[in-house]
């Protein structure tokens, strides 16, 4: 058995389309309980450039679109595995970090500079953004609103993917966790309530109190 082949096929299954759906579902999902419908607007942004764009700039959107797709791909593999990483560095290391997301997946992978550290991510979304300059270009005001919408959808969608990939991939170092030490988990409840409050799935009571009241207003 050629050992780092079946590693390389894990890897590979971990960013499959199947999963990218599912993380994606979720992250729609999530906005819809928020108030917030992402593709409603994003279709309307792509049904009103629908008759304006030439075929250039269409070509360019569909690129841009492309692009974006594949460093969701990407996301998702990076996110999971930084959340791995993340479960159990809390687990092992007394002194990790309380803001693990922010500092092993979304200011390495979304920020300058760590993101150079990522070339194959970094210079797809150099590309994404030559593209949507293109779209951009000839519009008025308002269809330049429109082109940005799709811009941010995606961009937003992005960032969606690589949060949930990341509390996935923190689960499952958990759940291996629990398995090999059944009360393991138990000793690190405080840094997966951080880490989940970090994430923006649970909240605090005083959070919970604010939104209950205000739904009440």
């Amino acid at each position: 058995m050629n050992i780092e082949k079946e590693l390389k096929n894990i890897e590979e299954s971990i960013g499959s389309e199947e999963l990218l759906d599912k993380v994606l579902s979720a992250y729609v999902e999530e906005m819809k309980k928020e108030l917030y419908d992402v593709e409603q607007e994003y279709r309307e942004s792509k049904q009103a450039l629908d008759s304006v764009l030439d075929v250039e700039q269409r070509e360019a959107l569909e690129a841009m679109e492309k692009s974006f797709m594949d460093n969701m791909r990407y996301g998702l593999k990076f996110g999971f595995k930084r959340g791995i990483f993340a479960g159990f560095q809390q687990f092992f290391v007394s002194e990790s970090p309380k803001d693990a997301f922010n500092k092993f997946a979304h200011d390495e992978l979304l920020i300058m500079p760590n993101m150079g550290k990522y070339p194959e991510y970094h210079n797809r979304r150099t590309e994404i953004n030559h593209l949507s300059n293109k779209v951009m270009e000839g519009l008025d005001e308002e269809q330049q609103e429109h082109a940005t919408t799709i811009y941010c959808t995606y961009d937003e969608k992005g960032f969606g993917v690589l949060r949930h990939a990341f509390f996935f991939g923190y689960r499952f170092a958990l759940s291996i966790i629990e398995e090999v030490e059944l009360l393991g988990v138990s000793s690190i409840i405080d840094k997966i309530l951080s880490t989940e409050h970090e994430l923006g799935f649970t909240m605090t009571r005083m959070e919970r109190e604010r939104v209950r009241y205000k739904s009440l207003e």
